[in-house]
């Protein structure tokens, strides 16, 4: 398929060009590390003081899942725009969504 069928392709099947429909994929990423700051800043401001252990224990568990989705959102984000570029669907010099 050349890149004009499959540009067409991409917008008829998503209604939106194929750097919108990567967008979710990467804010997801960078949400998922504002995520992780806060759990890291509640952490850190629980360490040492007279505070309930559960709170560090869901801080922690919190920048784990933060960094484990954050990473795979990222991973995926970023593979799909590297196939998007290989098909032509996406120029090779433009980052999308950044």
């Amino acid at each position: 398929m050349n890149p004009d069928d499959l540009i067409a392709a991409v917008k008829e099947a998503f209604g939106q060009h194929a750097e919108d429909v990567l967008s979710p994929a990467k804010m997801a990423d960078e949400a998922f590390g504002w995520l992780h700051e806060i759990f890291i800043s509640i952490q850190r401001e629980v360490e040492g003081e007279n505070f309930a252990p559960r709170i560090a224990k869901l801080a922690a568990a919190g920048v784990y899942l933060a960094d484990d989705i954050g990473s795979y959102c990222g991973a995926e984000h970023e593979t799909m725009r590297q196939k998007l570029q290989e098909a032509g669907v996406i120029p090779p010099d433009r980052r999308a969504a950044d």
